[in-house]
Protein backbone atom coordinates (compact mmCIF):
# COMPACT_ATOMS: atom_id res chain seq x y z
CA UNK A 1 0.00 0.00 0.00
CA UNK A 2 1.18 3.13 -0.77
CA UNK A 3 2.08 5.93 1.63
CA UNK A 4 1.02 9.70 0.55
CA UNK A 5 2.54 12.49 2.53
CA UNK A 6 -0.28 14.92 1.35
CA UNK A 7 -4.38 14.10 2.23
CA UNK A 8 -7.40 15.72 1.84
CA UNK A 9 -10.96 15.84 2.05
CA UNK A 10 -13.75 17.67 0.67
CA UNK A 11 -13.77 20.42 3.41
CA UNK A 12 -11.11 21.84 1.11
CA UNK A 13 -12.85 20.90 -2.67
CA UNK A 14 -13.04 24.61 -3.83
CA UNK A 15 -9.08 25.06 -2.93
CA UNK A 16 -8.58 22.04 -5.82
CA UNK A 17 -8.04 22.54 -9.32
CA UNK A 18 -8.96 19.65 -11.11
CA UNK A 19 -9.16 21.26 -14.79
CA UNK A 20 -6.83 19.23 -17.29
CA UNK A 21 -6.00 16.66 -14.81
CA UNK A 22 -5.38 14.02 -17.01
CA UNK A 23 -7.25 10.43 -15.62
CA UNK A 24 -4.03 7.59 -15.65
CA UNK A 25 -6.38 4.76 -14.06
CA UNK A 26 -10.16 4.32 -12.56
CA UNK A 27 -10.20 1.08 -10.36
CA UNK A 28 -14.00 0.49 -8.69
CA UNK A 29 -13.46 -1.52 -5.38
CA UNK A 30 -15.98 -2.77 -2.62
CA UNK A 31 -16.21 1.06 -0.80
CA UNK A 32 -14.00 3.24 -3.31
CA UNK A 33 -13.43 4.40 -6.71
CA UNK A 34 -9.77 4.95 -6.85
CA UNK A 35 -8.18 7.53 -9.34
CA UNK A 36 -4.97 7.74 -10.29
CA UNK A 37 -4.11 11.66 -11.81
CA UNK A 38 -1.45 12.60 -13.41
CA UNK A 39 -1.41 16.23 -10.99
CA UNK A 40 -3.28 18.36 -10.08
CA UNK A 41 -3.79 22.16 -8.92
CA UNK A 42 -3.64 22.78 -5.47
CA UNK A 43 -5.06 26.69 -4.61
CA UNK A 44 -3.08 29.10 -2.92
CA UNK A 45 -5.72 29.30 -0.02
CA UNK A 46 -5.43 25.27 1.14
CA UNK A 47 -3.78 24.73 4.07
CA UNK A 48 -1.63 22.63 3.29
CA UNK A 49 0.14 24.59 0.16
CA UNK A 50 2.73 26.65 1.97
CA UNK A 51 3.05 28.79 -1.06
CA UNK A 52 1.19 32.66 -2.05
CA UNK A 53 0.28 30.83 -5.61
CA UNK A 54 -1.39 27.67 -6.79
CA UNK A 55 1.27 24.37 -6.79
CA UNK A 56 0.81 22.05 -9.39
CA UNK A 57 1.60 18.06 -7.77
CA UNK A 58 3.39 14.91 -8.37
CA UNK A 59 0.74 12.28 -9.54
CA UNK A 60 -1.49 12.24 -7.34
CA UNK A 61 -4.66 9.62 -6.09
CA UNK A 62 -8.41 10.46 -5.96
CA UNK A 63 -10.67 8.60 -3.90
CA UNK A 64 -14.88 8.88 -3.96
CA UNK A 65 -15.33 7.32 -0.43
CA UNK A 66 -18.51 4.64 -0.04
CA UNK A 67 -19.44 5.53 -3.73
CA UNK A 68 -23.66 5.01 -4.16
CA UNK A 69 -23.98 5.72 -7.75
CA UNK A 70 -22.14 6.33 -10.58
CA UNK A 71 -22.72 7.03 -14.33
CA UNK A 72 -20.61 7.53 -17.16
CA UNK A 73 -21.38 8.84 -20.65
CA UNK A 74 -19.43 9.03 -23.93
CA UNK A 75 -21.21 11.48 -26.72
CA UNK A 76 -20.66 10.12 -30.12
CA UNK A 77 -19.68 12.56 -32.94
CA UNK A 78 -23.61 13.10 -33.38
CA UNK A 79 -24.16 14.02 -29.69
CA UNK A 80 -25.88 10.67 -29.13
CA UNK A 81 -25.26 9.94 -25.18
CA UNK A 82 -23.95 6.25 -24.72
CA UNK A 83 -23.22 4.89 -21.53
CA UNK A 84 -20.32 3.06 -20.46
CA UNK A 85 -18.73 2.20 -17.50
CA UNK A 86 -16.08 4.52 -15.52
CA UNK A 87 -13.58 1.87 -16.09
CA UNK A 88 -13.20 2.05 -19.88
CA UNK A 89 -12.39 5.37 -19.92
CA UNK A 90 -9.09 5.82 -22.19
CA UNK A 91 -7.85 8.90 -22.30
CA UNK A 92 -9.98 10.55 -20.15
CA UNK A 93 -8.97 14.84 -19.19
CA UNK A 94 -10.91 16.53 -16.49
CA UNK A 95 -12.61 20.08 -18.19
CA UNK A 96 -15.09 20.96 -15.44
CA UNK A 97 -15.20 19.07 -11.75
CA UNK A 98 -18.32 20.14 -10.04
CA UNK A 99 -19.79 19.01 -6.39
CA UNK A 100 -23.63 19.39 -5.02
CA UNK A 101 -24.64 18.58 -1.89
CA UNK A 102 -27.28 15.96 -1.15
CA UNK A 103 -29.11 14.84 1.88
CA UNK A 104 -26.89 11.69 2.04
CA UNK A 105 -23.52 12.90 0.52
CA UNK A 106 -22.15 14.71 -2.29
CA UNK A 107 -22.66 14.33 -6.50
CA UNK A 108 -19.34 14.95 -8.38
CA UNK A 109 -19.92 16.31 -12.21
CA UNK A 110 -17.07 15.84 -14.26
CA UNK A 111 -17.15 17.09 -17.53
CA UNK A 112 -14.45 16.17 -19.99
CA UNK A 113 -12.80 14.68 -23.14
CA UNK A 114 -11.71 11.00 -24.16
CA UNK A 115 -11.52 11.43 -27.23
CA UNK A 116 -14.80 12.33 -27.54
CA UNK A 117 -16.91 14.76 -24.76
CA UNK A 118 -18.04 12.71 -21.74
CA UNK A 119 -19.72 13.15 -18.49
CA UNK A 120 -18.91 11.10 -15.57
CA UNK A 121 -21.32 11.33 -12.41
CA UNK A 122 -20.96 9.96 -8.95
CA UNK A 123 -22.62 10.07 -5.79
CA UNK A 124 -20.42 9.40 -2.72
CA UNK A 125 -20.14 10.15 1.07
CA UNK A 126 -17.23 12.34 0.02
CA UNK A 127 -13.42 12.21 -1.46
CA UNK A 128 -10.33 12.46 -0.61
CA UNK A 129 -7.22 13.47 -2.42
CA UNK A 130 -3.89 12.21 -1.79
CA UNK A 131 -0.04 13.32 -3.28
CA UNK A 132 3.44 13.57 -2.35
CA UNK A 133 5.34 16.36 -3.39
CA UNK A 134 4.23 19.96 -5.22
CA UNK A 135 5.95 19.88 -8.49
CA UNK A 136 6.25 23.39 -9.58
CA UNK A 137 3.84 26.38 -9.93
CA UNK A 138 0.04 25.55 -11.47
CA UNK A 139 -0.32 26.17 -14.89
CA UNK A 140 -2.11 29.59 -14.30
CA UNK A 141 -0.25 31.36 -12.14
CA UNK A 142 1.05 34.37 -13.95
CA UNK A 143 -1.06 33.49 -17.17
CA UNK A 144 -2.87 37.34 -16.67
CA UNK A 145 0.28 39.11 -16.12
CA UNK A 146 1.32 41.85 -19.25
CA UNK A 147 4.17 40.41 -20.75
Amino acid sequence: MKVWKYSTTDEYFDFLDLHDAVVEKIQVLENQIVIEIESVNILAGHPLNPCTVAKNTDSCRLIFVHPMSSEATLFLEDKTPQHIECTDFKELEILKFDRNEQNDGFLYEIFGSDNLFCEWRVKAKGLILCWNEFVGDAWFVGWDKDK
